[in-house]
């Protein structure tokens, strides 16, 4: 239930084809989070911008592989709606995680 509502079914196929795919899972989740938090506190003046209760919907922000090689965000539906209404024009992410460990950072402006 966690992952099905956290990480769309490509996302899922692609964690669990990784080596270690419970890092993969976390380091998904830890970077969503981490974006969260940074939308969130960009514009401190603007209300409330996550408006699905309490559930954040992370299965909205997306998290991909660009041809570079890093970790790029995509926001969907309610994610891009909160993204849109703080002013957000770019998001910068790093995943680092191994073993039972992971750890993302999230830079937006």
């Amino acid at each position: 239930m966690f992952i099905e509502r956290n990480l769309t079914a490509d996302k899922q196929v692609y964690c669990w084809g990784q080596p270690g795919p419970q890092a993969s899972f976390a380091g998904k989740w830890c970077t969503k989070e981490a974006v969260i938090k940074a939308v969130s506190s960009l514009n401190l003046q603007t209300p409330k911008v996550w408006v699905r209760g309490d559930a954040t919907p992370l299965i909205d922000i997306e998290i991909v592989i660009a041809e570079s090689g890093v970790p790029q965000v995509v926001f969907h539906r309610n994610a891009n709606d909160a993204s849109v209404k703080t002013g957000v024009t770019w998001v910068k992410v790093s995943i680092s995680h191994i073993d039972d460990f992971a750890i993302a950072t999230a830079i937006v402006q």
